[in-house]
């Protein structure tokens, strides 16, 4: 299979050297994920029989595939959409109708993109005639091997005693973690967090199994740095195992400061009085150049796993105040996983974002700009600016919508009364925050 050659030498590429050996020469979409931006693209012109545009729609679209894809395999796939958004190897095997009404066995692998920062690759296969013996294989490694399998540094311990007996490359070299060495444990490792906040770290485990948020390490020169990190709890060989993946951050950009609105908007703002009032002086005060059509304002309710929007302009005009969405998938939630102090989206159609395909692109929006406000340290609110044309946001435009922004944000507590109150403390907070206490999220 020539087509995943663009690849190269990753830690899934025995997974692909194993597949290549049973597929032969069966044709394989190979694809690129900017987990960031959520735009893909396509690396090679193929087209699998009975499956053309089928694939794109399945790999954009995760809400719309249903329709297609056989009901005992949409877990499967959600799987992979999620540990594709989480930047992690995954191999799965779907069922797909195609165009000819023919059910087909995909077989989708994906790694974490080695030369681009929250990048993703991945090749998709029709595998009908191989699928049942690749489902039958069982594991060709032992448990302390598979962390290899991760170019980001990743790490096991016992759940007892705490130490840790396994840990990758990237765990050594970054952040001298090497057990087969030096006995390690976790309170060590950690001893730059708070005690109360791994109390409530290991008791969400207990619970729940799962955890995601950000914590704090010292690398092998003593230097603190600051991890999103994934932990999993699970059964093994009769043995309790804790699993870490941690993804460490980027300091973010400098940009250029927020230029200051004209009075005109500022006597604007303080004259509204509701929400759409508010969007409305930003829609009608924009550089008639900078073509935009629409302006969202989407409220931010972790905890509750929603987000409620409001929007003006000419694409949201039907629309209700305040409509529900579900957080996992939002601009919100990229915003607090990344740590990012806004998003562009230049093209929807090429977005992997579920936000987008559900809300925005039915609307005709074509390219966005967000902007996030924060009370407390907490993301409560994000505002959108909306354009019918791909390509209208970039960096040099900062500056201005970062200014309207600003002046929202002064205006906005006196119409949400409540906004500036604490929020609850599970929420996630503003990703330059020196403190990672408060910063969970339980799956």
């Amino acid at each position: 299979m020539s087509e995943t050659s663009n690849f190269g030498e990753v830690p899934y590429d025995r997974l692909l050297r194993l597949f290549s050996s049973e597929a032969g020469s069966s044709p394989a979409l190979v694809w690129r994920a900017d987990l960031v931006k959520n735009e893909i693209s396509f690396l090679c012109d193929v087209a699998i029989p009975g499956m053309e545009n089928i694939i794109p729609g399945l790999l954009q679209d995760a809400a719309g595939a249903e329709s297609i894809l056989a009901a005992q395999d949409r877990e499967a796939f959600t799987r992979f959409h999620e540990r594709m958004r989480q930047r992690q190897p995954v191999s799965e095997v779907f069922r797909v109708h195609g165009r000819d009404g023919l059910m087909r066995w995909l077989y989708i692998l994906g790694t974490p993109d080695p030369e681009i920062s929250f990048g993703y690759l991945g090749l998709v296969t029709d595998c009908t005639g191989i699928a049942n013996g690749i489902l039958q294989r069982g594991s060709e490694t032992g448990i302390a091997e598979h962390v290899e399998l991760f170019d980001n540094p990743v790490f096991m311990a016992e759940c007892r005693s705490r130490r840790v007996f396994a840990a990758n490359a990237p765990a050594r070299e970054i952040f001298g973690i090497d057990p087969k060495n030096k006995p390690v444990i976790l309170s060590d490792i950690f001893a730059a967090n708070a005690d109360a906040y791994m109390r409530d770290i290991y008791e969400r485990l207990l619970f729940s199994c799962a955890w995601n948020g950000l914590l704090t390490l010292n690398n092998a020169q003593g230097q603190a740095i600051v991890c999103m990190s994934r932990v999993r709890a699970y059964d093994r060989d009769g043995h309790s195992l804790l699993w870490f993946s941690l993804s460490p951050r980027q300091p973010a950009k400098e940009t250029a400061p927020p230029l200051p609105p004209s009075p005109k908007v500022e006597i604007g703002l303080a004259d509204a009085n509701d929400i759409r009032g508010l969007l409305h002086v930003l829609l009608d005060n924009q550089p008639k150049s900078h073509h935009v059509d629409a302006v969202m304002l989407s409220q931010i309710f972790i905890a509750a796993g929603r987000v409620a929007v409001t929007g003006v302009g000419k694409p949201f005009e039907s629309d209700s105040e305040n409509d529900a969405h579900p957080y996992s998938g939002s601009i919100a939630e990229n915003m607090v996983l990344f740590g990012l102090p806004h998003i562009i989206v230049k093209d929807t159609t090429k977005s992997i974002k579920p936000i987008d395909w559900a809300l925005f692109i039915p609307k005709g929006i074509r390219s966005y700009l967000a902007l996030p406000f924060y009370v407390e340290g907490v993301l409560r609110e994000v505002v959108i600016f909306c354009s019918s044309q791909p390509g209208n946001f970039d960096e040099a435009k900062l500056p201005v919508y970062s200014g309207l922004a600003k002046s929202l944000w002064a205006e906005l507590p006196r119409v949400l009364p409540n906004l500036m109150q604490s929020p609850a403390p599970q929420n996630l907070v503003q990703p330059d925050s020196e403190s990672p206490a408060n910063q969970t999220n339980q799956e």
